[in-house]
């Protein structure tokens, strides 16, 4: 049986950035003196998402419960699971939710010894496949598992699965909106939400996602 959380709302549409710690970012989006150690703390107060890459987090409930402490009550976030972290991830029944929402898990491509362990993380948390290969031939799989597949709208592909979330590498205006409406046109009972992955743009266009999504109609 899936995790619910009580008392839960219908979710609302997130946008962020994935990751929070990129250097380029001190000076220009952080002040210039800021303490590392406050960036995370800055970036929550500002977007209400974000998607943790797996090498800022690697497993540790602790950190994600640091995290949380410092961000505010409605801050949301999605953490990136490794292929190769996906069999050792005994600690998900553990992390603090509503604060960890769902996870993005991150494979070249769907085989049999994957299925059993995306189905145990899925009974915690909904769970998105973003696939290197083709996405085609396993998106039926997929579905009868209850996983979601990741959009990507810079490949045409959009977002499918309870919980829809789509990637955007590039901070172009266009693209963010055909992201967005692609996310608002999927039932997504268990939430939505988009990520841009450049660091060089990610803020830029995490801005420009949040004006667009003000402007389009809510999901329904």
């Amino acid at each position: 049986m899936k995790a619910e959380v009580q008392g839960a709302v219908a979710p609302r549409l997130l946008v962020g950035a994935r990751g929070y710690a990129h250097r380029a970012w001190q000076g220009t989006f952080y002040p210039a003196d800021l303490p590392p150690e406050w960036r995370f703390l800055f970036y929550s107060h500002r977007y209400p998402a974000i998607l943790l890459p797996a090498r800022s987090w690697r497993s540790d409930g602790d950190t994600l419960v640091r995290l949380q402490d410092e961000a505010p009550p409605e801050f949301r976030v999605v953490l990136e699971v490794s292929e190769g972290e996906l069999a050792r991830l005994e600690s998900a029944p553990l992390w603090p939710q509503p604060f960890v929402t769902a996870c993005l898990v991150r494979l070249a491509d769907l085989r049999p010894q994957h299925e059993a362990a995306l189905v145990a993380l899925a009974d915690v948390l909904p769970v998105v496949v973003d696939l290197k290969g083709r996405a085609a031939p396993s998106q039926a799989r997929l579905r009868e598992l209850g996983l979601g597949l990741c959009g990507r709208p810079a490949q045409g592909r959009p977002p499918a699965g309870p919980y829809a979330l789509s990637l955007v590498t590039r901070a172009d205006r266009a693209l963010l909106g055909r992201g967005l409406r692609a996310l608002l046109d999927v039932p997504a009972p268990r939430g939505r939400a988009l990520f841009c992955t450049d660091p060089a743009t990610a803020i830029k266009g995490a801005e420009e996602a949040q004006l667009i999504a003000e402007l389009l109609p809510a999901a329904p």
